[in-house]
């Protein structure tokens, strides 16, 4: 059997692609998911005559929604997946996944959740079909700031096992398939938009994560006074300008302590704090989306952000992401 093309199918939305894969061949199969999702090894565990991998997935740069099937028991080991969550809902079947020391046997009604900054497998049964979501760990982190306000100060950590039948998880499952049938429908954005920010949305208020109790007391917390919200607006305007907290006071019509008194009260930072994460988050973006032609180093992008001291930043960097900025830009 040959491979179906990993081509866009054409989309009403422009941000929406799909992409369908079938084949009996091990490294096609490897060749064309890596490419949906992660450089990854597939070893054929079953019977190699019964390989019939089937893809069909649905695609933008912030996420990702697959139904997968490899027709064999098959292992996958996609070491750390860096820049992305993987939620895998069986759909029947099972699968026993590991993520750094976390195992978990998955089956219908349970998913397994996969954290980027971890080791990661997982070991398909013969008959086992999954729904697999890919979050961008960029998109779980702007949605955590736009609750908390400020960019989070380490990377998220679900639990890695994922119940869903019922409750908030099969609430979450719901959102999936909605906007599965929505990108299958060819909805516009004006429906798959909403859609999109439920899911990442669901996933974080549904799913236990060393975030949740900030996220809960985040989402009561008052609106942010005037002055810190124009303060925030021009940092985050422009993060690389050289800030001072007096200059940041006189932004904000008001004394540096009582600036910094906003920020203790509404954010739990200091205004250079606040900088900082900013200057790291926009960092760490360039660093991820870096094109091997751009010819761009680590000190290029730190110095772009206000970062003066290459050193002083890979530390900070390292300690924010789990990894240097050189291993970001490689990946």
């Amino acid at each position: 059997m040959t491979a179906t093309p990993n081509r866009p199918l054409p989309r009403t939305s422009p941000r929406w692609a799909t992409d369908v894969v079938r084949t009996a061949d091990r490294d096609e199969a490897q060749r064309e998911i890596s490419e949906v999702f992660s450089t990854h090894t597939l070893e054929v565990a079953g019977p190699g005559a019964d390989l019939d991998v089937a893809l069909r997935a649905r695609r933008t740069e912030d996420l990702t929604i697959a139904d997968i099937r490899h027709g064999t028991e098959v292992v996958v080991r996609p070491g750390r997946l860096h820049s992305y969550y993987e939620i895998n809902v069986p759909l029947r079947g099972h699968t026993l996944s590991q993520c750094g020391p976390d195992e978990i046997e998955s089956g219908p009604g349970r998913a397994a959740v996969l954290t980027p900054t971890e080791e990661s497998s997982m070991r398909w049964s013969a008959d086992c079909a999954q729904l697999a979501v890919k979050v961008s760990r960029q998109v779980v982190e702007r949605t955590v700031e736009g609750v908390l306000g400020c960019p989070p100060d380490e990377a998220v950590h679900f639990s890695i096992g994922f119940d869903l039948a019922d409750g908030p998880g099969r609430n979450w499952l719901r959102a999936v398939m909605l906007l599965r049938d929505a990108v299958d429908s060819d909805a516009p954005d004006l429906v798959l938009r909403p859609l999109e920010e439920l899911v990442v949305g669901q996933l974080l208020a549904a799913q236990p994560n060393n975030f949740s109790d900030r996220l809960l007391r985040g989402a009561a917390r008052p609106a942010r006074p005037r002055l810190l919200s124009r303060v925030v607006d021009v940092i985050d305007a422009d993060p690389a300008a050289a800030h001072t907290v007096s200059d940041l006071a006189r932004v904000a019509g008001t004394s540096v302590r009582s600036l910094q008194a906003a920020f203790a009260e509404h954010l739990g930072l200091t205004p250079m704090e606040y900088l900082r994460r900013v200057r790291l988050s926009r960092a760490h973006e360039d660093l991820q989306n870096a094109e091997p032609g751009d010819g761009l180093s680590v000190a290029d992008i730190a110095f772009r952000w206000g970062f003066g001291h290459v050193p002083r930043f890979a530390a900070a960097y390292r300690e924010r992401y789990g990894q240097l900025p050189s291993q970001t830009l490689r990946d």
